[in-house]
C-alpha cells in the first residue's frame, strides 16, 4: 500500500528524533542525555518524543521490535515443511551479511551505549526475556502444542540465545578493531556450527570418543 503523506511525515519525525538521540547518546553517554535535550536538538516537543518512543530506553534500542516482529512473522509464514530452526539460521545469516557491508561504527552504536550504561544493560536483559515470551507462542503454534508447552519455551530460548551469542561474538571482535568482513565470514561458519549442533540434538554432546575414554 502507498504510504500517506501523514504517515511519511510521522516516519520522518520519528527518524529525526532517533538519529538525534543516537548522536547525543554516543557523544555524551546515554545516562547524561535527557529527553528534553533530545527534543530541543530535534526541534520537537518532549510530548512528540514520547509519542514516538514511550521511554528513553526505547530510543536507544529502536528497531529491535521491528526485527522481532519480522522474525515472528517469518516463523508463522514459513513453508510448513521447513523447521523453525531454519528461520533463525536465516535471520542470523542475514544480520551477518549486514555486518559485512555496514560501517563498523554503525554496527557498534548500540553495544557502545550499552557498555557504558547500567540502565541500558538492565533494560537489555528485560528485553531478552520479553523476546523469548514473544517467540515461544509462535514456535508452539508451529509445533501444534499449547503456547506454554515447556519444550516450545526451551526451543524458543535456545534458538534466541544462539542468534544472540553469534551477535555478541561479532560485537566483541569489532570492538577489538577487527575487520567487519573478516568477522562476518568467520561467524557465518560458527553460526552454522551452532545451528547444526542444535539440529542434531544434544544426546551425544560432550561425550568423549570411545578411544579417548581409556580402558574399561
Amino acid at each position: 500500500m502507498t504510504e500517506s503523506l501523514r504517515d511519511r511525515k510521522k516516519r520522518a519525525t520519528r527518524d529525526a528524533i532517533f538519529q538525534t538521540a543516537r548522536r547525543l547518546f554516543l557523544e555524551k553517554g546515554f545516562d547524561a542525555v535527557t529527553v528534553a535535550e533530545i527534543a530541543r536538538a530535534a526541534d520537537v516537543s518532549e510530548k512528540t518524543v514520547f509519542n514516538h518512543f514511550p521511554t528513553k530506553e526505547d530510543l536507544a534500542f529502536a528497531g529491535g521490535e521491528e526485527r522481532l516482529a519480522a522474525l515472528v512473522a517469518a516463523i508463522r509464514e514459513r513453508d510448513p515443511g521447513t523447521p523453525v530452526i531454519a528461520t533463525f539460521r536465516t535471520a542470523t545469516q542475514e544480520l551477518l551479511e549486514e555486518v559485512a557491508t555496514a560501517r563498523a561504527d554503525d554496527v557498534l552504536a548500540v553495544p557502545r551505549m550499552v557498555r557504558t550504561s547500567a540502565t541500558l544493560r538492565d533494560r537489555l536483559f528485560i528485553g531478552w526475556e520479553r523476546e523469548a515470551m514473544t517467540l515461544a507462542p509462535a514456535i508452539a503454534e508451529a509445533a501444534g502444542v499449547p503456547e506454554d508447552d515447556v519444550v516450545a519455551v526451551v526451543v524458543a530460548r535456545a534458538l534466541a540465545w544462539t542468534h544472540r551469542q553469534v551477535m555478541r561474538a561479532v560485537f566483541t571482535r569489532l570492538l577489538a578493531g577487527e575487520d567487519p568482513k573478516h568477522v562476518a565470514a568467520d561467524l557465518r561458519l560458527e553460526a552454522d556450527r551452532a545451528y547444526d549442533q542444535l539440529a542434531a540434538g544434544l544426546a551425544g554432546y560432550g561425550v568423549a570418543p570411545a578411544a579417548a575414554q581409556g580402558p574399561a
